[in-house]
């Protein structure tokens, strides 16, 4: 990543803020408090309730942009060798971002593309997606429950190195650890493949073109607003470790049944995650006090 101090032909993000919002009040926005969790917001805001305003990250002096993340997927898949996982949908992720002092970059296509760190919501999961059933390998599904198992993705980390304007090149998106629960009545409560310490890293890619827009404020702060519709990411890098926890002991003593049965741990190259219908809002702004400002004037 390009470090260079020159930081304004990197300020992508921060340009279109600056273009089409209007000035933002500079007093007494710094006592503003964050909108509560749980308080549905406003257009074009919806959903971002549990974005981290008052998170140390966001706040530390000398960061170049901070914003919020919503993002909701429709569906896709999780492909495990010659298995195929469908994924919960819609699955629900929120996040804060940060641009930091050191003004990190990524080259995308000749153009240098802002790396955000992230920080997790505040009152609500950074990822929420509903159980799926999925059949098991080799078995007719007569009797779902016992010839299938419930599959749950959760988070297994934080997300790092998110790169928006990656939208529409091979370039990833970001890295996001993930663990899939397995939910049956013969391997237990905790269950999984993939964990916090050995996760499946998802670094998802855009190269397609998905509907892109900006939208100004509408109560004047200097918070803008970038919507990415009908998104389709897509990850064939991702290795799967082996399955942990299973059995109803708790012990790992049926890991070998999971493992047997989706044939893991699957290498990098092995596998493919395609998650579609990817809908994300992004509210970025130069200052953590009009951001704060712009959320709590769409309370309402």
């Amino acid at each position: 990543m390009d470090n260079v101090r020159d930081r304004r032909p990197r300020r992508l993000l921060g340009r279109a803020a600056t273009v089409i919002a209007g000035c933002a009040a500079l007093v007494g926005l710094q006592t503003t408090p964050a909108p509560a969790a749980g308080t549905q917001l406003a257009a074009p805001y919806q959903n971002m309730d549990t974005c981290p305003l008052t998170s140390s990250l966001l706040a530390e002096p000398g960061n170049l942009q901070v914003g919020c993340v919503h993002s909701e997927v429709d569906g896709g898949t999780f492909r495990i060798g010659e298995y195929s996982v469908p994924i919960g949908a819609p699955m629900k992720l929120n996040w804060g971002i940060r641009w930091s002092s050191a003004a990190p970059t990524v080259d995308i296509s000749g153009s240098a593309a802002n790396v955000y760190d992230t920080a997790a919501p505040v009152g609500g999961p950074l990822l929420d997606a509903p159980v799926t059933e999925a059949p098991l390998p080799g078995l007719a599904n007569f009797w779902p429950g016992v010839t299938s198992a419930d599959i749950k993705v959760e988070p297994a980390g934080p997300i790092k190195n998110f790169v928006p304007l990656a939208v529409g090149s091979d370039h990833p998106l970001f890295e996001m650890p993930i663990k899939l629960k397995v939910i049956h009545p013969l391997l237990g409560s905790h269950c999984y493949v993939g964990s916090d310490a050995k996760p499946i890293v998802l670094r998802a890619s855009s190269p397609g073109a998905p509907e892109l827009s900006f939208e100004a404020d509408p109560n004047g702060h200097s918070t803008a607003v970038l919507k990415v519709s009908n998104g389709t990411l897509t990850d064939s890098s991702a290795a799967i470790p082996g399955a942990s926890r299973c059995g109803l002991l708790g012990l790992g003593e049926s890991n070998w049944i999971v493992n047997s049965l989706f044939d893991l741990p699957a290498g990098a190259g092995e596998n493919a995650v395609t998650f579609t219908g990817v809908d994300t809002t992004i509210a970025i702004d130069d200052s953590l006090a009009s951001l704060t400002a712009a959320l709590n004037d769409a309370r309402g």
